[in-house]
């Protein structure tokens, strides 16, 4: 929706959408880290449906065929955020909560020749 409002401004700049795009991914990826490709679907794919959209409903947005191809590549900025801000969620965890990771994951038990299950 960014993207169709700037259209109609006198001079869009067109990374500002890529930017925002990007800073929602890595919030999302940060709050919750698991599957971060997800993050993408959700974020970069309303922007090529949404100016789609706009250039049948708005008149005032002239949308070029080739513009709307190339909101597609708004989903790269999507990734390098979603799977930033996973990787820095993931860091923060090993870095500062290092030895409650290990309450949370015990280490497995090594199988002896002793063991009664075996």
């Amino acid at each position: 929706m960014l993207h169709v409002l700037l259209e109609t401004l006198a001079e869009p700049d067109p990374l500002i959408p890529a930017l925002a795009v990007t800073m929602a991914t890595m919030m999302l990826g940060v709050m919750r880290p698991q599957r971060p490709w997800r993050w993408v679907l959700l974020v970069g794919v309303p922007v090529p449906v949404v100016m789609w959209a706009a250039h049948f409903v708005l008149p005032a947005a002239q949308f070029t065929r080739a513009a709307i191809a190339g909101s597609l590549l708004i989903s790269l900025p999507g990734c390098a955020g979603a799977y930033g801000g996973s990787v820095l969620r993931r860091k923060i965890v090993q870095i500062f909560y290092e030895d409650n990771e290990e309450e949370l994951h015990p280490p497995k038990r090594a199988a002896s020749s002793t063991d009664p299950q075996r």
